[in-house]
Order: C-alpha cells, then sequence, then structure tokens
C-alpha cells in the first residue's frame, strides 16, 4: 500500500496540476456555437460535392486557423462538422475526403509542425474509418455514439480534460495503450468487437465502462485507475487482463460476466472492491 499511496501522489498529483492549469471546465458543446463570419465560406466548400472546392476550402481552413490562436477551436470544430455531416458509406469522393479531413484532426492534435494547444474534440455520432489519435495532446474529447471502423488507435495520447465515449461502437480494435486521462475517462455502454488495449494507462479521475460489450482481448495490464472504477454489467467475451493493475479507489465489477479466462495477478486494491453477481466462465487467477 505505501507503494500504492507514492504512485498516487506522483502521478495523481501531476494530472490534477495540469487539469487545473486549464480550469475547471466543464464538457462543451462546440458544434452548437455559431460559425464566425469568416468561417462561413470555409465551411461551405468543405461540405461541397467537388473535390477541387472541398480541397480549396482545407487549405484556407489551416490559414485561418494558423492565424491566430484565437482561431483554432473554431476552426476545428467547422473541420468536425464537416466529419459529422459526411454519409456512410457515400461516394467513393467522400470515403476520401473521410481520410483526409481525420489526418487533419490529428495532424494539429498531435505535439510538432501545425500543433493547436489546448483543442477540445467534439465527433459526437460522426463515423470513422481506421481513426489515429495517437500521441496526440487535447483537452476534452466527446465521441458519445461515435461509429468508429476499422482500427482505432488511442495509444500514448495525454488527454488533459474529460473523454466521453458512451455507446460508441468500435467495429475493431481500439488501442488506449500507454494513453493518459488527467479526469474522467467515460465508455459506457461502449461496444468493441475486436480486442480492447488498455495497458499502461494512466487515469487520474473516475473511469466508467459500465455496461461495456467486449468480443475479444480487454488488456488492462498494469494500467494505473487514481480514482473508482465502474466495470458493473461488463460482458468480456475474451480474455479479461487485470495483470499488476492498480485500484486507488473503489472497484465494481458487480454483474459483470467474464466469459474467456480472467488475470488478476498481482492487482493491488486500494479501496472497496465488489464482484456481486460476478460470473466467472473459467477459473480466476488472483495469485
Amino acid at each position: 500500500m505505501s507503494t500504492l499511496s507514492r504512485w498516487l501522489t506522483a502521478t495523481s498529483g501531476v494530472l490534477a496540476v495540469a487539469a487545473a492549469t486549464l480550469g475547471r471546465r466543464r464538457l462543451t458543446f462546440h458544434h452548437d456555437v455559431e460559425v464566425p463570419t469568416p468561417l462561413e465560406d470555409i465551411r461551405n466548400r468543405l461540405r461541397a460535392p467537388e473535390a477541387d472546392a472541398r480541397l480549396s476550402g482545407l487549405r484556407d481552413w489551416v490559414e485561418y486557423g494558423e492565424r491566430s490562436v484565437q482561431n483554432r477551436q473554431p476552426a476545428l470544430d467547422v473541420l468536425c462538422e464537416a466529419l459529422r455531416e459526411l454519409p456512410w458509406p457515400g461516394t467513393e469522393v467522400d470515403q476520401r475526403w473521410r481520410m483526409v479531413l481525420q489526418a487533419s484532426v490529428a495532424a494539429h492534435l498531435r505535439p510538432g509542425p501545425g500543433f493547436w494547444l489546448g483543442s477540445d474534440l467534439d465527433l459526437r455520432h460522426t463515423t470513422l474509418a481506421d481513426f489515429d489519435l495517437s500521441q496526440c495532446r487535447l483537452r476534452d474529447a466527446r465521441f458519445d455514439g461515435t461509429r468508429f471502423l476499422g482500427d482505432t488507435r488511442f495509444d500514448q495520447a495525454t488527454f488533459l480534460g474529460d473523454v466521453d465515449a458512451r455507446g460508441a461502437f468500435f467495429g475493431r480494435h481500439v488501442l488506449f495503450t500507454e494513453s493518459v486521462f488527467a479526469r474522467g475517462l467515460g465508455l459506457r455502454g461502449v461496444t468493441v468487437c475486436g480486442n480492447g488495449e488498455f495497458s499502461s494507462i494512466h487515469a487520474a479521475g473516475a473511469v466508467t465502462l459500465r455496461g461495456a460489450r467486449f468480443s475479444g482481448r480487454a488488456d488492462f495490464t498494469c494500467a494505473r485507475f487514481g480514482s473508482d472504477l465502474d466495470c458493473s454489467g461488463v460482458r468480456f467475451g475474451g480474455r479479461a487482463l487485470f495483470r499488476r493493475a492498480w485500484f486507488a479507489g473503489s472497484s465494481s465489477f458487480a454483474g459483470a460476466w467474464f466469459r474467456g479466462r480472467e488475470d488478476f495477478v498481482d492487482a493491488a486494491f486500494g479501496g472497496e472492491s465488489s464482484f456481486e453477481n460476478t460470473r466467472f466462465g473459467h477459473r480466476v487467477h488472483a495469485d
């Protein structure tokens, strides 16, 4: 327990300070905000059926966002809006345009040339394909009801705000390996048709997986939960790995169903844990 306390002091403290630096903020609904006048023409061209018009709009969009720090969030909101409005599957042009817009979003959220520090992302109820936010750094992220088709990557990403993906659908594998969450992570009711990789994540705030469904492996090896974890009612269809995981707050697996093999070897529980009405398909490994 002394080691657990030291980790909480070092890791959770650092993440809490980082979150406080950005201010105590609620999740915002950026796509409900009126678009500034200079972006109206750019927005219309981003939604145009002609490829040339879309590309010219994207070039002007980058120029507008780079012109001022205050322009970055409105510009990012417009790009997210363009992604939300793309039909699925749409034409071949639509499919290619989706990949271009996704790459543009990631390029400005990943540290390096053109990085837009302190951005929020609102992609609720959007269809995304092979979405990649690996190594990105942002504040709040909204993916409520979003469809992620193909493989989805959030590995080594840093979220300094809240992350909410309740009811999201992952059509294949999703990777959160070594990602950092300064506040909460909400994955309530998500469906993962492939593997869910959460090994070595660091979460200072509460993590909610209530009612989630994993068809493949769910790997939480060496995960660090600095607050409460809610896995009640989760259905683990494949292996569920919590080897060497750290649970600083309360953890609930009440009503969960482990259909595959489960592994809690060397896991550390700092708070209350509940396995009430939990079903196990195989012998529990918790040596």
